[in-house]
């Protein structure tokens, strides 16, 4: 269990969860170009918004050391998930608008890959019980090589289809680098380390662009040359933000949020597409 803050300021679970709603509101708000003030105020907004994947991969992890039941969790974030993709696709195909995000299939594949770790580590003796959780961990990349390989044979399609109840974990917003963090968040239990992971996540966001660093197709971590103008324009290293509320937790639950995220996050971002899309 994590270590109570000492201070005054202090932020207890239901508290940064409402922040992560907030700044991811005001990121989406951003993005949908609801508020045309000028590009300089958009870009303030995405900056803010930043803040907010941290922070419910943060919770999320804290999710996982309280809750009674990981597999039911773990199923909850799994089908939030496919539901909110099901949606997107829908609405997608309806407009003929962008891809929507969707954050779940991320927390998703943490959970699971800790799940399975955990379950290996603490079965080591039992070679079934290892296979099975081996099994939960190796699957999800098989999806990775279907996604590479049946594209480009033709199955494109296919691939649509399979990928909306098994993505790639290669695929998922934010990458994988996320899922890295976040499983090595767990492990390590300790929110000051957590803070670092973060901050040398986010220095890694600010020496390599976007392009290359979040967007993992075919090669991962690829090289790219410094450009000081992309760098700047690229908010996502700004997720450093995140690290005061992280450390200025003090481990309390406060106030029950149990399905408020998965109410909110989809229905937030379809009605700030549709004002969107009526406006344009």
């Amino acid at each position: 269990m994590r270590t109570k803050a000492n201070h005054m300021l202090q932020f207890n679970a239901f508290q940064i969860k409402i922040i992560a709603l907030i700044t991811m509101t005001l990121d989406h708000i951003a993005a949908y170009q609801i508020l045309s003030v000028n590009q300089a105020f958009n870009d303030g907004l995405r900056i803010i918004g930043r803040i907010a994947a941290p922070l419910f991969l943060f919770m999320v992890i804290e999710g996982l050391h309280h809750t009674h039941n990981k597999a039911k969790y773990i199923c909850r974030l799994y089908f939030a998930g496919v539901i909110i993709e099901f949606v997107n696709r829908i609405i997608e195909n309806a407009t003929g608008a962008f891809e929507f995000g969707n954050t779940l299939p991320m927390l998703f594949y943490t959970s699971l890959f800790i799940f399975c770790i955990e379950h290996i580590t603490n079965n080591y003796r039992n070679i079934k019980a290892i296979c099975i959780a081996g099994c939960g961990v190796l699957i999800p990349f098989l999806f990775y090589a279907l996604n590479v390989i049946l594209p480009r044979y033709g199955f494109g399609e296919i691939w649509y289809n399979i990928s909306l109840f098994f993505p790639s974990p290669f695929k998922v917003d934010y990458s994988i680098a996320f899922i890295l963090m976040g499983i090595s968040w767990y492990f390590i239990n300790n929110k000051v380390i957590d803070c670092i992971i973060l901050a040398i996540l986010s220095f890694f966001c600010f020496a390599i662009p976007e392009t290359c660093f979040f967007t993992i197709s075919s090669v991962w971590f690829a090289p790219a040359v410094f450009n000081i103008v992309e760098v700047f324009l690229d908010t996502q290293w700004c997720m450093c933000l995140a690290i005061p509320f992280m450390l200025f937790y003090n481990g309390e639950k406060g106030h029950s949020l149990k399905y408020l995220f998965y109410l909110y996050y989809p229905i937030h971002v379809y009605l700030l597409f549709a004002i969107q899309y009526i406006r344009n």
